[in-house]
C-alpha cells in the first residue's frame, strides 16, 4: 500500500540544456549559462515546474570559485564569476515559482571520479563559501547531489550542521554495497544518521539503483528518495548518453519506486520535462487507485 504522497524533483538540467543547443565545454560545464544563456536556463526550470515538479534545482553544479580557477582565471576573478553565476541561477531558478528551491551542490572535482578529491582544506573551503551564499540567496533546502567520496560527505555535513535548513544528500554509488569512492554504504548511514532530512539515489542507472534500494531499504529507517540516470550505461563526464531506457521501461520503474514510499522521486540525466510529467501522471493515477 501507498502511504506517503511524494514530492516530484525536477530532471536534469545539464544534458536538457545540451539538447537545447548550448555547448558546455568542461570543467565548467553548466556553471557559466546563468550569465551567458540565462533565459535557456530559465525556460529549463519553468518547463519543470509546468510538468508537475514541486522541487526545482539550482544549476549551480560546477558553480564554485574552485572550478572557475580550473580555466585560467584569478582567485578574485573565479571568486566573483563564481558569486555572480551562483546568485544568477537561483534567481533564475526562483522564478519559476516552485514548491521547493533547492540549492544543488556536488563533488568538488569530477563527481565521476572520486580519485581527483582535492583534500579537505579545499573541500571545506569550497563547500563553506558556497553554503554562505546560498544562505545569502534565501535557498530552501540544501542539497548535496552525485555525491560518492566519504570524507567529501563528511565534510559537507559538518558544512551544514548548524543550519536552520533542510539538508538533502543523494549518492553516486559503485556498486549496490559501495559508494563511488569504494566505501561502504553501512560508513554513510552511520554519518547521515540525525544529520540530514532525506537520503537519496541520483546518477545511477537503473539497474543499479535498483539494487541499492534494496540495502536502503533494509538500513535506513528515515525518508529516501530516487532520481536515476537515464542511460543504459555508466555516465560519462561530458553528459553524452549513447542509449537511454526505454519510456515503457522507465514508467514501470517510477511505478515500482512510488509503491516504495519515497518521500521523493524525480530523474537525472538525460531526462526532460517529458518525464516529469510521467512521473506526475504516474503519481497521480496510483493514489487515485489507491
Amino acid at each position: 500500500m501507498v502511504t506517503s504522497f511524494p514530492l516530484i524533483m525536477d530532471g536534469a538540467m545539464g544534458t536538457e540544456l545540451m539538447d537545447r543547443g548550448l555547448k558546455m565545454p568542461l570543467p565548467l560545464w553548466s556553471a557559466d549559462t546563468n550569465i551567458t544563456d540565462p533565459e535557456v536556463v530559465k525556460a529549463v526550470h519553468q518547463d519543470y515546474v509546468n510538468a508537475g515538479a514541486d522541487i526545482i534545482g539550482t544549476n549551480t553544479f560546477r558553480t564554485t570559485t574552485w572550478t572557475y580557477r580550473k580555466i585560467g582565471l584569478s582567485h578574485k576573478v573565479s571568486q566573483d564569476r563564481a558569486r555572480t553565476s551562483l546568485m544568477k541561477a537561483v534567481d533564475l531558478a526562483r522564478e519559476s515559482n516552485p514548491k521547493i528551491l533547492g540549492a544543488s551542490l556536488t563533488s568538488i572535482e569530477d563527481c565521476y571520479d572520486p580519485s581527483l578529491y582535492p583534500g579537505r582544506s579545499i573541500t571545506e573551503d569550497t563547500y563553506g563559501e558556497n553554503i554562505n551564499w546560498f544562505i545569502d540567496a534565501g535557498v530552501d533546502v540544501i542539497l548535496f547531489e552525485t555525491m560518492g567520496h566519504l570524507e567529501e560527505i563528511e565534510i559537507a555535513l559538518e558544512t551544514v550542521k548548524d543550519l536552520d535548513h533542510k539538508v538533502w544528500l543523494s549518492l553516486i554509488m559503485k556498486d549496490k554495497d559501495h559508494i563511488l569512492s569504494g566505501h561502504h554504504i553501512n560508513d554513510v548511514f552511520m554519518l547521515c544518521d540525525k544529520n540530514i532530512d532525506c537520503l537519496m539515489l541520483n546518477c545511477n542507472t537503473i539497474a543499479k539503483t535498483n539494487e541499492t534500494l534494496e540495502i536502503i531499504k533494509d538500513n535506513w529507517i528515515n525518508s529516501w528518495g530516487v532520481y536515476p540516470n537515464l542511460g543504459l550505461s555508466e555516465p560519462e563526464p561530458d553528459g553524452e548518453i549513447e542509449e537511454k531506457v526505454q519510456e515503457t521501461d522507465f514508467k514501470k520503474t517510477i511505478l515500482s519506486y512510488l509503491k516504495m514510499n519515497p518521500k521523493i522521486i524525480g530523474s537525472c540525466c538525460g531526462s526532460s520535462p517529458i518525464h516529469i510529467k510521467m512521473i506526475k501522471e504516474i503519481k497521480e493515477q496510483l493514489f487515485l487507485s489507491d
